[in-house]
């Protein structure tokens, strides 16, 4: 009896030990967010394509299911891997003939993928495999794009090793955003949108749209610089589904009722007339009006010749359409 006593402790101990070995990748995005916060860890995040980018398999062997990396990392970062499969994505679609729990099974399935792109779009993800840290608030810290020289868990942590500062920087500007109000909340925040890498702003939108809110005033300065990037950002998101209407409008909405600086004018009221043209709107009155509405703004601009080439390109186009007009 104790013999087996024995060998079932000496079992436990070897069980225990290959526990701790192993390495929790999560592949729930809030969940992952919630042990962060529990934990005062960072999010290191997966990016991946498993069975169709032809480089995450390779990127795990080298590099995520060493020793080197599992010692590295399992005191410091919550593991999340969000894998957007082909061999899921087919299974997400139920056989005609299938049976209530199929469908089921693949609706779920399909509800999954559909959060998984929409953590892809949040993040714009367009490079697999890539490494994400993220804070606690879902804020990226840093981006690692993979390379064919990430090939061990030493050049991994050189590579964030080097970017420690520029993390610290949004950490420590992540800390002012939670701690203040109003104007220096907004100050805050800029200095969040600064040493967040480029790349990596778009989760950022939610702070942006708070920034008129938080300084109805204008006492930081910076409502207008936070009005164009929302209004530019949006804009490109919308176009790029396909909604152009009333994009154009936008920026001539924060040209006439917002803070911007009169170089921030002048680029809104070009915007607007160059998208008026790019989408083949035909009141070339109207551009032009922006046009010049975008001269006065800013007079000394750099930008004027811009402005010229845009007004000779539209003057084109008028002529063209009256001709067309004349030939029918």
């Amino acid at each position: 009896m104790r013999k087996a006593v024995l060998l079932l402790a000496a079992a436990s101990l070897l069980l225990l030990a290959s526990c701790k070995k192993k390495v929790l990748w999560q592949t729930d995005f809030d969940a992952a967010l919630g042990d962060a916060g529990a934990t005062g860890r960072s999010v290191l995040v997966l990016f991946s394509g498993e069975d169709w980018d032809g480089k995450s398999s390779v990127f795990r062997s080298e590099v995520l299911d060493t020793d080197e990396f599992k010692d590295s990392v399992k005191d410091s970062y919550v593991l999340l891997n969000i894998d957007l499969s082909e061999a899921e994505q087919a299974k997400a679609i139920a056989a005609e003939d299938a049976d209530e729990k199929a469908r089921a099974e693949a609706e779920k399935l399909r509800a999954d993928i559909e959060t998984k792109t929409g953590i892809l779009r949040r993040y714009g993800v367009s490079s697999y495999p890539s490494i994400y840290l993220l804070s606690e608030d879902g804020y990226v810290l840093s981006i690692v794009q993979y390379s064919e020289g990430l090939t061990s868990p030493a050049v991994l942590d050189e590579i964030l090793e080097e970017q420690a500062g520029s993390i610290q920087a949004v950490l420590s500007a992540i800390a002012r955003v939670r701690s203040s109000s109003g104007a220096e909340k907004v100050r805050a925040i800029d200095s969040l949108y600064e040493a967040t890498p480029e790349a990596g702003r778009k989760p950022l939108a939610e702070l942006i749209r708070e920034v008129p809110v938080l300084d109805p005033a204008d006492a930081s300065g910076l409502v207008g610089k936070y009005e164009f990037i929302r209004t530019y950002d949006e804009a490109i998101e919308n176009m790029s589904e396909g909604k152009n209407e009333g994009v154009a409008d936008s920026f001539v909405s924060i040209a006439e009722h917002g803070h911007l600086s009169p170089a921030q004018k002048l680029e809104a009221y070009y915007n607007a007339a160059y998208l008026m043209a790019l989408f083949g709107e035909s009141d070339y009155d109207r551009m032009h009006e922006l046009l010049g509405k975008a001269q006065e703004s800013d007079p000394e601009s750099v930008r004027m010749e811009d402005i010229t080439n845009l007004m000779t390109m539209i003057a084109q186009m008028r002529d063209i359409m009256s001709e067309d007009a004349k030939g029918n």
